[in-house]
């Protein structure tokens, strides 16, 4: 099967999935804390909010509350959801509030002013109770947003190298990948872009450099053509698929197993492969979880080869230097031409026009995603170079004029947020207007500048 088809379909997937992706990504600040009612029947799974951070100066920390803490109470009543404890913050009209956590199944009461808390969660379900036909794969770690590992696949890499591989760090398996040096823009606006798989495929990259060998697999969907059907397999045959690994103590890198199509890892199985265990961006328990959905597409390791990773530091940097220099990747521009597509399309105003409400948001999430993935990358990129600053076999001159030229451009991506809202803060279209997209571009044209100084670096290296 070719790749790409995969990566046709996950920009396809990711375009009409924007509005729920939308409200899983913004955590930024505590303004954006707002999520998703679930129904009634929430209210029979989710035992509360698991505390992820605090905001600085927060109310709850200041208090007595811990990280992994549950809020299970606000004055007096459940908390659900994250958009319930929102609507219980703005009716208290009292001074002080109580708020009941519980800690390691013990309840804690505390008192804290009215008004924001100053936490980020997430809600949390109870754990599950393992039954005697379960198949599990154990000690595959955590997966989340917040954690330092804001790319899913990538994530899943690190998870299950730390188990049975060189126990690379999150930081280094994104400049190995070259992951930290990427930026794609998809031709026409598409959330998919800062995808590891999309485009230039960094994801099979830090997969074979690690030294697994692997398979891939897609079911048949709605979104291809008749070619690429033909290379399609069904569902029974992904869970035949799926049971076989963890039978040989592989897990799976598979898309879209819980709310929408993100990466995440297939962790075992039970019934007959009836359900399936999974490690995800959206679990709610600190356990292994249930899957909802059975995958779209999936990463298949058949074998791992102890490998010396020590040349792939020096060709990362090489790696680094096509990155820049392709315009194009499939439907995807890359590097600095992708700068200048992403703002000659910004300054699109009769696009902003014409477009409706769906269309309006599809290219407020995009153009949100990728510059918030594209900060994050290029912090890794300054971050990876500064740790490994001796292993590149390269002069430690320019590597060092590398990581200072990446630090001022996480500040110019830092202080450009201002003008790049999230569609949870966008209500109306005056929320992200023509002056706001015009700010943008200058923020980019200022990248773009030292983006080009990047370059003259890496066309120095042989």
């Amino acid at each position: 099967m070719r790749k790409s088809h995969i990566f046709f379909i996950s920009c396809m997937i990711s375009l009409i999935s924007f509005a729920y992706n939308c409200n899983l990504y913004a955590n930024l600040d505590e303004s954006n804390l707002t999520g998703k009612t679930e129904g009634i029947n929430q209210k029979k799974t989710v035992v509360g909010l698991e505390i992820l951070k605090f905001t600085k100066n927060s109310n709850l920390e200041k208090a007595g509350a811990k990280i992994g803490d549950l809020i299970v109470k606000y004055n007096g009543e459940n908390v659900y959801s994250i958009e319930g404890l929102k609507s219980l913050l703005k009716s208290v009209e009292i001074s002080e509030v109580e708020v009941i956590l519980k800690r390691n199944d013990k309840e804690i009461t505390l008192t804290i002013p009215k008004g924001q808390i100053g936490v980020y969660t997430k809600k949390s379900i109870p754990k599950y109770q393992a039954k005697e036909d379960d198949v599990v794969i154990e000690g595959i770690g955590i997966l989340g947003w917040g954690m330092d590992m804001d790319n899913s696949f990538l994530g899943a890499v690190y998870r299950i190298d730390e188990k049975f591989g060189q126990n690379c760090s999150y930081v280094d398996i994104s400049g190995l990948s070259g992951y930290a040096f990427r930026l794609l823009f998809f031709d026409g606006w598409c959330p998919s872009s800062p995808d590891a798989t999309c485009g230039k495929d960094v994801g099979s990259e830090i997969l074979e450099k690690l030294g697994y060998k692997f398979d891939v697999y897609h079911l048949t969907t709605e979104f291809m053509d008749e070619n690429m059907k033909e290379s399609a397999i069904s569902e029974e045959e992904i869970r035949k698929i799926l049971m076989k690994s963890i039978d040989y103590g592989w897990p799976i890198i598979a898309i879209d197993l819980i709310d929408i199509p993100e990466w995440g890892i297939v962790t075992g199985y039970q019934k007959d492969g009836k359900k399936f265990f999974c490690r995800t961006y959206f679990d709610k328990t600190k356990e292994y979880e249930i899957a909802r959905k059975i995958p779209w597409a999936i990463f298949v390791i058949t074998d791992k080869q102890e490998t010396d990773i020590t040349p792939q530091y020096k060709n990362s940097l090489l790696f680094a230097k096509e990155l820049y220099k392709t315009e194009k990747f499939e439907n995807y521009f890359s590097g600095l031409k992708a700068i200048q597509e992403w703002i000659k399309d910004l300054k699109g105003e009769k696009y902003f026009k014409e477009i409706n409400d769906t269309q309006f948001e599809e290219t407020n999430l995009a153009n949100w995603w990728i510059y918030y993935s594209l900060f994050i990358a290029r912090q890794n990129a300054k971050n990876y170079l500064t740790k490994n600053i001796n292993k590149f076999d390269v002069d430690v001159a320019l590597i060092t004029e590398l990581s200072e030229f990446y630090a001022k451009e996480v500040e110019i991506l830092k202080n450009g947020f201002q003008y790049v809202p999230s569609t949870e803060e966008v209500e109306k279209r005056a929320d992200w207007n023509d002056e706001m997209r015009k700010s943008q571009c200058e923020v980019l044209e200022n990248f773009f500048e030292i983006e080009n100084e990047v370059n003259n670096i890496f066309n120095q290296i042989k």
